[in-house]
């Protein structure tokens, strides 16, 4: 469990750092909110980018989780087979 929320947090710290310096990151956050509000004013500008951070940071962490899991199934795999 630990190691999933350790996993969880990097994944989550690597969804801000990219936010916040690659302006192309940004930009699919806002593509990605653009999907979810009824209207597409100025004043949904913070409702779009609050929606697709929070809709990328959810992907980024279960992406994130699962591979780690992949990852280690892989690791515990091989090291069985190789004794």
């Amino acid at each position: 469990m630990r190691r999933m929320l350790v996993v969880g947090g990097a994944s989550l710290g690597i969804h801000i750092w990219l936010f916040f310096l690659l302006a192309g990151y940004r930009e699919l956050a806002f593509r990605v909110g653009l999907l979810f509000p009824h209207h597409h004013d100025v004043a949904d500008i913070g409702v779009v980018g609050g929606t697709g951070f929070a809709v990328l940071a959810i992907a980024i962490v279960v992406a994130g989780i699962l591979f780690e899991r992949l990852f280690r199934r892989l690791w515990h795999d091989t090291r069985e087979g190789a004794e």
